[in-house]
């Protein structure tokens, strides 16, 4: 699990902005993103809640990490669109993605 300046930058990345561009926009100097972003301090409260405001980001997955929607822990975005497409699938086409994931999973441990 990454820290919370690695997710911090990657919000940033994602936006396209230079650290001047989002530091502004969250209300906090360049030099204190840069301290965020390398690990060396922690955001304050006030910066995650306009973090969260400004860029509409899961709070939870913020502080921690982890995606938490309906009481369900998802570890990452890849990890909650295969469980969503999952729930889509009919019976039949759960199970054979089930015998999918076990065929690759048995090959990997006889590598």
């Amino acid at each position: 699990m990454s820290d919370i300046g690695y997710r911090i930058k990657c919000i940033r990345k994602e936006m396209k902005l230079n650290q001047s561009q989002f530091a502004k926009s969250i209300g906090i100097s360049q030099g204190n993103l840069s301290e965020i972003e390398m690990g060396n301090s922690n955001p304050s409260a006030e910066t995650l809640i306009a973090i969260r405001l400004n860029y509409n980001v899961n709070l939870n997955w913020l502080l921690t990490g982890l995606d938490i929607e309906n009481g369900v822990i998802y570890e990452d975005q890849d990890e909650k669109k295969l469980v969503k497409v999952y729930r889509e699938f009919n019976d039949y086409d759960k199970n054979e993605i089930l015998e999918i994931m076990e065929l690759k999973k048995k090959l990997r441990s006889n590598s």
